[in-house]
């Protein structure tokens, strides 16, 4: 989630952590990945942090939670707590996206001049079960050969019924510019394509 995607209130929905039988329409505005704010009918708005909300939907876009996962921060990592993240696809597995800024800190230039501090837009992909309140798995999604046999190592407990996507994963074909299709494929029962 970029701080600030979205500008204005929105229609949508979201179900409580505490009460999750029920669904709550409102107009939604997400502020950034751990404040979501609800308009209800009255105009009476509410915040909601992570540990509040189960899930909740804004239009067409639909978000759970995660924590636990790690992401690059500059030269080392960060372990993420509690925050909302972009739910792509759903089914025997959930994936989401968490975007962020990923940035350097400000130093001291030549001439003292200030230089870095600035932000770089960057996505990280999870993959958890959906019956599964664990730590969600972080994809990794580059071509090196370390990357693919952790893209594996990920993918291959949940593609153990389908020899047909287990052979796809264990020949390399598999990589995260084609990680929705094979997860809709295996979701949904379909072949990949």
């Amino acid at each position: 989630m970029v701080v600030a995607q979205f500008n204005s209130f929105k229609a949508g929905s979201y179900i409580l952590d505490k009460s999750r039988q029920t669904r709550h329409d409102a107009q939604l505005k997400l502020k950034s990945d751990k404040l979501l704010v609800a308009k209800d009918a009255n105009g009476e708005t509410l915040k909601l942090t992570p540990k509040d909300i189960y899930s909740f939907r804004i239009e067409q876009q639909r978000y759970r939670t995660a924590s636990g996962f790690e992401i690059k921060s500059g030269f080392s990592g960060e372990i993420i707590d509690e925050v909302f993240v972009t739910l792509l696809d759903s089914g025997k597995v959930l994936l989401m996206r968490y975007d962020y800024i990923s940035g350097s800190a400000m130093r001291v230039g030549a001439g003292g001049a200030m230089m870095g501090g600035g932000g770089f837009p960057q996505e990280v992909y999870l993959i958890r079960g959906a019956k599964s309140y664990s730590t969600p798995a972080v994809v990794s999604g580059g071509n090196s050969a370390k990357a693919k046999a952790a893209l594996q190592a990920t993918l291959s407990p949940y593609v153990a019924q389908r020899p047909d996507l287990a052979k796809l994963l264990a020949d390399g074909q598999i990589y995260e510019g084609n990680l929705f299709a094979f997860i809709r494929a295996l979701n949904t029962g379909l072949s990949f394509k």
